[in-house]
């Protein structure tokens, strides 16, 4: 931490303004308008100083963030991004070193399938900026069938929300792994966890429970079939969407292996949506067969 670095406590120093409403507060007959203004005047004064230490406190923490490398695929964009947990951990020390703390919350909008975001960045100081974003609450996936429940998709939109404004609020840059070569050179190497992002820890693993963000990419799993046995359509889906996900052709085999039970099923119950499901990682098959384990 520099020296510069502000105390963590809230500085107070006597104003002018102060000394004059003590003692008008203690003067006979005292106007009670004038006494009204001079309050109003501190206030406006303590805002504005709050405001100070606020910008020269984010400034000093922007400072010394560096550009966070990108730890999740999206291969509905084929782009990467950094999660919130993998933000959290590169800044939350520089932020909190300096007195400041990002919350959230959500507002109701009169749009369905919508979710407000707000963000409040405050200063131990008291100055708070406010930011915000609108977004979807959407259980659908690429092609159109539901890979999560109402209340997964909620979560995954206050996550993703949150991802979003605490990049505006630190006014963050996220980094390609493979791609650090300028940063290097300017002496700011981008921010890489010390080992992997948590993977998910149940069978219900659209969503990461710690997070709340949705997992691209995980080691496969058995997917719990519903009550009596049987499977969904959005299980299907599900199950087809982590399949082409595969980075080997291990992987690929291993996921269709602990899911036997259910693709038998399904070739027995439903052979029409079982040829669709071949059909449709076909392709990633044989991509996969010349990719090394």
């Amino acid at each position: 931490m520099s020296p510069a670095t502000p105390p963590l406590v809230p500085t107070t120093q006597p104003s002018e303004y102060s000394s004059l409403i003590e003692r008008a507060a203690f003067t006979e007959n005292f106007d009670v308008q004038k006494l009204q203004a001079l309050l109003d005047m501190r206030e406006s004064e303590e805002m504005r100083r709050a405001e100070k230490a606020f910008n020269a406190s984010l400034v000093r923490a922007q400072s010394e963030m560096s550009p966070v490398v990108a730890d999740a695929n999206n291969p509905q964009t084929r782009s990467r991004y950094a999660t919130y947990a993998a933000l959290d951990r590169a800044i939350r020390p520089h932020y909190t070193a300096h007195g400041l703390a990002p919350s959230f919350g959500t507002e109701p909008l009169t749009e369905a399938g919508m979710m407000r975001v707000v963000g409040i960045l405050g200063h131990i100081e008291g100055f708070a900026r406010r930011y915000q974003i609108d977004m979807p609450i959407d259980t659908k996936g690429a092609r159109g069938g539901d890979v999560m429940t109402r209340t997964h998709a909620t979560g995954s939109a206050l996550t993703y929300g949150k991802r979003y404004l605490l990049i505006a609020m630190f006014n963050l840059s996220i980094a390609d792994d493979s791609d650090d070569d300028g940063n290097a050179a300017g002496g700011r190497r981008p921010y890489r966890p010390a080992g992997p992002p948590p993977g998910p820890r149940s069978m219900d693993e659209t969503v990461d429970r710690d997070t709340g963000e949705v997992i691209e990419h995980c080691r496969p799993f058995k997917l719990e079939l519903a009550e009596g046995g049987q499977f969904t359509t959005a299980m299907i889906n599900q199950l087809q969407r982590r399949v082409m996900l595969s980075k080997t052709i291990d992987e690929f085999n291993e996921w269709r292996l602990l899911n036997q039970d259910m693709l038998l099923r399904l070739r027995e119950n439903k052979p029409e949506l079982y040829r669709l499901f071949e059909k449709n990682i076909e392709a990633v098959h044989e991509r996969l067969l010349g990719t090394p384990s």
